[in-house]
């Protein structure tokens, strides 16, 4: 069983609800104007440094805590391979990410980039 992996807008926001902070209560605290904090708990924008620090000190954490769980990079894949991917980790019952690791690792070991 996997643990689900947290965004730093989900990590403020439950610990919002275990503090009984609202999103109005958060602002006034940190400094950090609604709409930007709405943003950063939308996972739509990840709060800079400054900003990250005032919300930890509102909330009485280490800023370290607000990061999130995994760092996430965007590639480019065309829209065929990326569809093909799907129908392939649909058809042998296996999450996308879980292939695409899979066909990684393979790849690196069959380069010979594995000692």
């Amino acid at each position: 069983m996997s643990m689900a992996v947290l965004g730093t807008g989900d990590k403020i926001l439950s610990l919002m609800k275990e503090m009984e902070i609202s999103i109005p209560g958060l602002a006034s605290l940190s400094g950090i104007q609604e709409n930007e904090l709405l943003n950063i708990l939308a996972g739509i924008c990840e709060p800079d440094i400054t900003a990250a620090c005032r919300i930890a000190d509102a909330l009485g954490v280490c800023v370290r805590e607000l990061c999130p769980d995994e760092e996430q990079y965007t590639i480019p894949v065309r829209k065929g391979t990326l569809a093909k991917l799907i129908v392939v980790s649909e058809m042998n019952g296996v999450e996308l990410d879980d292939l695409i690791s899979s066909i990684l690792e393979k790849g690196i070991e069959e380069n010979g980039f594995y000692d």
